[in-house]
């Protein structure tokens, strides 16, 4: 006679961070959501480590210090244990490791800005912004320049912060590097991100010639982070804006796609994850952007427009999400409204694994820190798969 035991509950043995996010890569359902935040800024990991200056996330501080004849070895090392401290505290899984300040470095302060190796920046949202870029470029000598191009090799140091946090922590946690040639380095010049989409029309040579240096050494520094131990590699491109990406989907396919798929190619033969960071509605590039090989997705820009529910319908069997907290409620809502927004995005993307929850697009501009905790906190209570949301 068999006996009723009455509901069955399977419970799933506690993951490592590592592992639960190489879950959701795989589009399955690790133990709970993963976390992960794309950059804590210092304002708030401050208040998380207990401390009244940190060096995450605050080139600023530690340009000064190097002006000042700091150790930069001193400086990466302390960077690297505020990564792992702060990932701790927050009890993330996925650890966005920056490039390391390099000795060779020249820096000066002049004016209230930066200089660095020569050229000029300043310190503007928790981002050094060059100054000095051209204003006008002429598309003969771009081409030039760009077709004799051989990518460097990648200076020695780059990789401290990661090595010290792979030698420490690289089978607890999923580490990622950056590294993006197809169109970070075009958004990030905006005098030459303003000739490349008016070459796209009258010059498309130029944009080729540009787009395949700069892919080029992406995916020397892409590999080489590999290397040194880098689980994934986040390529932050922002392709999009507040209503529509830069470029329609036709000119995406001509000239950005096989730059990214290059990237995504070189990144994926060796073993880890192509991942992609974007600000602003990119809805119409998803398509070939997941046919490039990209991974996962990162941002997923609620006040651009982007809908979490309609992205994980039409991708989500192929492309992990990452995101979609809005960022104004962190800042400005109350508890309740950050467990509706937490809600809303496990109902809309979690099932069936493939998610990680995070802001979008990160929280670089917030100084909530409380709320921010609390998303993280109610995301770990009611994240646990199998997931069951009323």
């Amino acid at each position: 006679m068999p006996y009723n035991l009455g509901p069955l509950t399977v419970r799933r043995e506690p993951m490592t961070p590592r592992d639960r996010v190489v879950a959701a890569l795989k589009i399955l359902e690790p133990d709970r959501v993963p976390l992960f935040e794309l950059h804590v800024p210092p304002i708030m990991a401050k208040e998380i480590l207990k401390q009244e200056k940190v060096l995450m996330g605050g080139s600023d501080v530690c340009y000064h210090l190097i002006s000042q004849g700091a150790d930069v070895n001193e400086i990466n090392r302390t960077i690297a244990d505020e990564c792992l401290r702060c990932a701790r505290a927050l009890d993330l899984d996925f650890i966005r490791v920056p490039a390391a300040f390099l000795p060779s470095a020249q820096v000066e302060r002049s004016d209230g800005d930066w200089l660095i190796d020569g050229s000029r920046y300043r310190y503007i949202s928790d981002s050094m912004w060059r100054l000095d870029e051209p204003a006008t470029y002429d598309p003969d000598e771009v081409l030039a320049e760009a077709r004799n191009y051989n990518p460097p090799d990648i200076p020695e140091g780059t990789f401290s912060i990661l090595e010290r946090i792979r030698d420490i922590a690289k089978e607890e946690y999923f580490l990622s590097f950056d590294a993006d040639g197809s169109w970070g380095p075009i958004v990030s010049n905006p005098s030459l991100l303003r000739h490349i989409l008016l070459w796209m029309r009258t010059r498309p040579e130029v944009v080729d010639a540009v787009l395949n240096k700069h892919a080029a050494y992406a995916v020397r520094l892409g590999e080489a982070a590999i290397e040194a131990g880098a689980d994934a590699i986040l390529m932050c491109v922002d392709y999009g804006l507040k209503d529509r990406p830069w470029m329609s989907p036709q000119m995406f396919r001509r000239f950005v796609k096989p730059a990214l798929a290059r990237q995504a190619l070189a990144f994926a033969s060796r073993g880890a994850y192509p991942i992609l960071h974007s600000d602003g509605n990119i809805m119409s590039l998803l398509p070939d952007i997941v046919d490039a090989g990209v991974r996962a997705y990162q941002g997923i820009d609620v006040m651009a427009g982007m809908d979490l529910r309609k992205v994980k319908q039409a991708f989500g069997d192929r492309l992990c999400l990452i995101g979609n907290v809005d960022p104004r409620v962190i800042e400005f809502g109350t508890k309740a409204d950050v467990e509706g927004e937490v809600r809303r995005c496990l109902k809309d993307a979690a099932a069936g694994g493939g998610f990680m929850l995070s802001v979008s697009a990160n929280v670089s501009a917030n100084s909530n820190t409380g709320n921010f905790v609390h998303m993280l906190e109610y995301a770990k209570e009611i994240g646990q798969y199998p997931i069951t949301l009323g």
